[in-house]
């Protein structure tokens, strides 16, 4: 229990000391895994190969993906493509931008019910953040609206669900019954969100409407979700490989002509560029690099201009450059999530979990609500982080019934999801906002921690914790 004591004090430490800008996450976390690897006694040939080698590397799928993103958004600017976009769309929008962003709200938590991963937030984000920022919202009003999207649409992926079935041999109807009211829970708090980020009175008739319009949507998406199972492997469709190498083959007949006549100005077809991708993604199954080459080379001939190919050279060094901070914050998450994940130090964290869970019903929601931040920075409340086997240990160790164990992850879940510096969409968001994951977190955090307490108080409701009385 001694270790497991000091592995929580370095998490919390180094949560303090990020958290108030005294040292970077870009030094804290492997600091982090470090430290809290030679206090769990991991052996060192393991904590340079498991935690610091396979951890720098663990997520190089994900900050490759982050590069390719990184150079399309850089190649839609340098082709004045961005600027077009948005012009259109804050005409569109009108002088409010309540009833906007909340439309992107709703279209990013259909999007993300289907979808998921950082490939897919840079997708969609490329296309509403600008849009966003052009209705003269704040970068991190925008960004936080995004993440909120994202963690309302996560509630019906059901790749997530198919965890509390295996292990807590819950079924589909029973996630659904406290997903779906817990979506509405966190539909109202976004839109209170909004409201007061807007500070605009005039907002509140309009916000009633959205707590219906959301509360619809969350029906529809509960309605629809497809029986869990084993997940299918997506084969890119063969006709749409065919059908995209030959738009391509026009655009670059195009792109003679364009040349020849030094055309500069952009056809409007050009500003399908963002969405192209996303569509090839969601209905041809490409994966996220490819789709994302197709869209820089649509972008490169629809817009071809004499120095085209300079600018998609610079795009992509420019591109990579304006990632990098990213890129070596992720690896440090790598070293932190096989730290956390080691055998070892997750037997050392079990024996406090173990006494710290209660099993009434007063005690489940103000325990649960104070150590909800604990989800934060891969702490032991964490799915993704130190509390990998919770679920498990849970089960084994307390008398808590599967639907509350399911209700206080997805609860406390909230302030993982939507505020957590480590998480890479939050890291992107960031980046491409010129803001820091930190300035998200603190904007957020009071907004899911609000989430996390109206859950934990709805699992009771719905009776998964007794009132019995018990030692806590």
């Amino acid at each position: 229990m001694f270790i497991g004591a000091a592995c929580l004090l370095v998490f919390l430490l180094m949560a303090v000391l990020m958290s108030s800008r005294r040292l970077s996450a870009l030094l804290a976390l492997p600091l982090m895994a470090l430290a809290i690897a030679v206090i769990a006694q991991i052996p060192g040939p393991q904590i340079l190969t498991d935690v610091l080698s396979k951890g720098a590397t663990k997520l190089n799928a994900t900050y490759t993906t982050t590069m390719f993103g990184a150079m399309l958004a850089e190649l839609l600017n340098k082709q004045g493509l961005a600027k077009s976009l948005i012009r259109w769309v804050a005409e569109f929008g009108g002088d409010n931008p309540f009833w906007l962003c909340i439309i992107l709200t709703l279209a990013t938590a259909a999007l993300f019910s289907t979808i998921g991963g950082l490939g897919a937030v840079i997708m969609v984000g490329t296309i509403i953040l600008p849009v966003m920022l052009s209705l003269g919202v704040s970068n991190i009003t925008a960004g936080s609206l995004f993440l909120f999207g994202i963690s309302l649409g996560g509630m019906f992926n059901i790749a997530g669900w198919q965890l509390y079935m295996d292990v807590l041999k819950l079924q589909q109807s029973q996630i659904i019954g406290f997903v779906l009211p817990f979506a509405m829970v966190l539909s109202l708090i976004i839109v209170v969100f909004l409201v007061i980020e807007l500070r605009n009175l005039k907002n509140v008739p309009s916000a009633l409407i959205c707590i219906a319009l959301l509360g619809g949507l969350c029906a529809l998406l509960a309605q629809h979700a497809p029986a869990a199972g084993p997940t299918a492997v997506k084969v890119p469709e063969p006709t749409s490989i065919v059908v995209a190498a030959a738009i391509l083959a026009m655009l670059a007949v195009g792109a003679i002509f364009r040349h020849r006549a030094q055309v500069t100005s952009n056809p409007p077809y050009a500003l399908l560029t963002p969405i192209l991708p996303l569509i090839l993604v969601l209905f041809f199954n490409w994966d996220f690099i490819p789709a994302f080459m197709y869209g820089l080379a649509y972008c490169l001939f629809s817009t071809w201009k004499r120095n085209s190919v300079t600018v998609l050279t610079r795009a992509i060094i420019d591109g990579i450059n304006s990632v990098i901070p990213a890129v070596v914050l992720m690896m440090g998450i790598g070293m932190l999530i096989n730290c956390v994940s080691n055998p070892i130090v997750t037997a050392s964290i079990e024996p406090l979990l173990r006494q710290a869970v209660p099993t009434h019903a007063l005690s489940y929601v103000v325990v649960f609500t104070i150590l909800a931040p604990l989800a934060l920075y891969r702490g032991p409340l964490s799915l993704w982080g130190m509390g990998s086997g919770l679920v498990a240990v849970i089960q084994k160790s307390t008398a808590l019934a599967g639907g509350a164990i399911m209700s206080m992850l997805l609860s406390v879940g909230q302030l993982q999801g939507i505020c957590d510096p480590t998480n890479t969409a939050n890291i992107w968001i960031a980046t491409y906002l010129h803001t820091d994951t930190q300035v998200l977190l603190r904007r957020t955090v009071a907004y899911a921690w609000a989430a996390a307490f109206l859950g934990l108080c709805l699992a009771v409701g719905q009776g998964y914790v007794s009132f019995a009385y018990d030692k806590y």
